[in-house]
């Protein structure tokens, strides 16, 4: 799709886009539904007030990178280019993953939906205002300690690295845990954590309170 394919298609929609809004040098207010799209030009890449719906997208051009004050819909991408990491105020949908590059570490305001993740490269450590979904993955590598503001749900992990201490505003879902290091005690989970059942009386978590804020 070209750009003036694209500021055409837009118009259809209702969308007058400028090129300085095309290029994110003028802000978009309001949000931009675009969900019957499936490509998007290179050099798009907005500011948008509100959320920017791309549900049919299944695959982005290096160099998109927008600002989305509300929600990011991108729930059909089956990759992501490296250098790929866009500021999101609301959630960021990115559902169907199965893989992200290195680098890849967003700042999400509201939810994060990595549910179908299987591994997470070493680095990786967003900062998320609302819940974080990693409901695959069945290991972290060393180092992994996200800023969660709600809750971290890591259900299949069967095992934890030494030095795991993420901050976490909600709980810690860490259901299928069969293996604990020896004197782990995180400091940084307010609500509560979640394991197996057979685990539960062997860890005695430090809970305080985090004003957490991106």
């Amino acid at each position: 799709m070209t750009k003036e394919q694209f500021i055409k298609y837009c118009k259809e929609q209702g969308y007058n886009l400028t090129d300085d809004q095309f290029s994110g040098k003028e802000k978009i207010e309001g949000n931009l539904n675009l969900v019957d799209l499936t490509q998007i030009p290179e050099g798009f890449n907005p500011v948008v007030g509100g959320s920017l719906w791309l549900n049919r997208l299944t695959s982005i051009p290096k160099g998109f990178n927008p600002e989305v004050g509300g929600n990011l819909n991108l729930n059909r991408l089956t990759s992501i280019p490296k250098g790929f990491n866009p500021k999101v105020g609301g959630y960021l949908g990115l559902g169907v993953l199965t893989s992200i590059p290195e680098g890849f570490n967003p700042k999400v305001g509201g939810y994060l939906y990595l549910n179908r993740l299987t591994s997470i490269p070493e680095g990786f450590n967003p900062e998320v205002g609302g819940d974080l979904y990693l409901v695959s993955l069945t290991e972290i590598p060393e180092g992994f300690n996200p800023k969660v503001g709600g809750s971290l749900y890591l259900n299949l992990l069967t095992s934890i690295p030494e030095g795991f201490n993420p901050v976490v505003g909600g709980n810690l879902w860490l259901n299928r845990l069969n293996e604990i290091p020896e004197n782990w005690n995180p400091t940084n989970i307010v609500w509560g954590i979640f394991i197996n059942s057979d685990n539960e009386t062997d860890i005695k978590p430090t809970l305080k309170f985090i004003n957490f804020q991106i």
